[in-house]
């Protein structure tokens, strides 16, 4: 490299010793590193946007990364009939309980964790700790990244209890209010995107859980029932799940669980 060009890239904080050199020999001169220089800003100039990798972003990414590296993640999925879940939540409003899905589902979740306690469980070095106690996690998209704020003993809770605890949760959450201990001792998390018009998807687990169950869109579908054709509202249902903790069948049991709480959702007493 000339002397020029070397102080040139020095000067615009360009590895030079990157670049093909166009002067007698190959040798890197001025115009070379010019070039390089404009190739270089072209390129920043066609980025919409940079966001660095800080607070919650960093958090986010790290604890996804982690989850990736050390579970030995498994989906599985199934397609639930929610026709019985859509009359409960109607009959609910119609009475002034104004649940949500989520809260219908939490409900749900805490009865099938509670029939099926293998889920409900965490990795704590080389020991599985089954839990007693239900703490459910509900992702939350907030403002500033992904929020999970944790229900606790949700097993113990009537509905209308689930549905205020959870409303003052999320609301903390969207309103920045949210503590770091009400994001801590879930022993399971529900993730629904079903707003966003998703069908299935593959939830990434909350390390150091066992499980994370996520929820699509419910929508009405043409179903065989009998010798007939009969309109019914479906959803799917993801479970992932960490093969290290609990094998398949148990998993899938429990997935099988939830899925006929959901088709005879309203017949248990909230």
């Amino acid at each position: 490299i000339s002397p020029r060009a070397k102080k040139l890239a020095e000067t615009r904080s360009l590895e030079w010793q990157t670049l093909e050199g166009t002067g007698p020999e190959g040798a890197i001169v001025e115009r070379d590193v010019v070039l390089a220089v404009g190739a270089a800003q072209q390129k920043d100039d066609e980025v919409a946007e940079t966001i660095p990798v800080t607070g919650i972003r960093a958090v986010i990414a790290s604890r996804m990364a982690a989850s990736a590296a050390a579970t030995a993640p498994v989906t599985l999925t199934t397609e639930a009939d929610a026709t019985a879940l859509v009359e409960w939540r109607k009959k609910l409003i119609a009475k002034g309980v104004a649940a949500s899905y989520n809260d219908l589902l939490l409900f749900i979740l805490a009865r099938a964790l509670r029939e099926h306690p293998r889920v409900n469980a965490t990795l704590d070095g080389d020991v599985i700790k089954v839990w007693r106690r239900v703490n459910i996690g509900l992702a939350v998209d907030a403002q500033d990244g992904l929020r999970v704020p944790v229900l606790k003993d949700v097993d113990q809770l009537g509905l209308e209890d689930i549905v205020n605890k959870t409303g003052s949760l999320v609301e903390s959450v969207r309103d920045s209010r949210i503590r770091p201990e009400e994001m801590r001792g879930a022993t399971f998390t529900l993730t629904n995107l079903g707003m966003f018009g998703i069908d299935a998807f593959t939830p990434a687990i909350n390390l150091p859980e066992c499980a994370i169950l996520g929820v699509g869109r419910i929508k009405p579908q043409a179903t065989v029932v009998g010798n007939g054709i009969a309109i019914r509202q479906k959803m799917w249902l993801s479970l992932t799940f960490d093969h290290r903790l609990v094998d398949g069948a148990p998993a899938a049991r429990f997935l099988q669980c939830v899925g006929r709480f959901i088709e005879t959702a309203g017949a248990v007493d909230a």
